[in-house]
């Protein structure tokens, strides 16, 4: 079929049992058990991948392929981290048997990616700008409107705070609230939790200011002045009066606060030294005292 061939050509078909045979190694001890269920899943693969497709979009083809995909998945991962169901020897055996995706399972134990849909959302080669899909984005840092699914995989956020909420990512046909930026925005709440407080706007804000200020020091040239505006820019969001952390490190090895020759050289600044400062009750420089 067409959605067959896309994803064929993309590389990222996802990896479907092997046809059992009569030299197929004998199943572990509790396949029984895991069996029917499987069985369902590749019931259900098979009739996505025979669905018409008439009316849909290329890419829309694939959407529940993908779906079918990660559920199948789960399911194997679910039992062997989550409820211990399962022993080591049948994780394994169904792993390479394909009966679950053994890099998506990778991703899925390292942080942040704990509920990520699909491969192809991170693989930028996909990308016509060289990113990670917009699934991959958190609704609340998202505009209002941007909640459309992803165009390879169909997911609208797998993003771990709110795939974690509703136990999954959450796909174009997912149950979801109207307003999924809001919700988001809103701590994602739902009938059993409330919605998680998150920072406060300004506390992201002064995080963002000292990120800032540090890169610039780390990076070449002379860029102590321009650090020390951002930190107390950073400073006054906090409420507080500390000075910028450059003027602790501006000194000699004795401990001497009188800022250096080149920063004086540049600017100009006659400013007199700290304890001059100190002595006249000024707090700060001129040029560090307005943010």
């Amino acid at each position: 079929s067409s959605c067959c061939c896309f994803l064929l050509r993309l590389g990222v078909w996802p990896a479907m049992p092997r046809i059992r045979t009569l030299n197929t190694k004998k199943p572990p001890e509790g396949w029984d058990d895991v069996a029917p269920q499987l069985e369902e899943f590749h019931m259900q693969m098979r009739d996505a991948v025979n669905e018409p497709h008439e009316g849909k979009r290329r890419n829309e083809a694939t959407w529940n392929i993908t779906k079918i995909h990660w559920e199948r998945s789960r399911y194997v991962y679910e039992l062997f981290y989550k409820k211990k169901a399962i022993s080591r020897e049948l994780y394994d055996y169904l792993l390479l048997e394909k009966f679950a995706d053994a890099a998506l399972i990778a991703k899925w134990k390292k942080p942040g990616y704990e509920y990520l849909c699909s491969l192809m959302a991170i693989d930028k080669r996909n990308s016509n700008f060289g990113t990670t899909s917009i699934c991959r984005v958190p609704l609340h840092l998202r505009k209002p409107g941007q909640t459309g699914p992803a165009v390879t995989t169909g997911c609208i956020s797998c993003s771990s705070q709110e795939a974690g909420r509703l136990g999954g990512p959450i796909w174009w046909d997912s149950p979801r609230p109207a307003d999924l930026v809001g919700w988001a925005k809103a701590g994602c709440p739902t009938a059993d939790k409330a919605g998680k407080k998150r920072k406060k706007e300004l506390e992201t804000e002064d995080a963002e200011l000292e990120a800032r200020a540090a890169a610039l020091r780390r990076g070449p040239g002379d860029n102590t002045r321009e650090a020390d505006e951002l930190d107390a820019m950073a400073a006054a969001l906090r409420g507080s009066n500390a000075p910028p952390a450059s003027e602790h490190n501006a000194g000699g090895v004795d401990g001497d606060k009188t800022p250096t020759h080149a920063a004086c050289d540049e600017d100009g600044d006659k400013t007199p030294d700290r304890a001059a400062v100190e002595e006249d009750g000024d707090k700060t420089p001129d040029h560090a005292a307005d943010p």
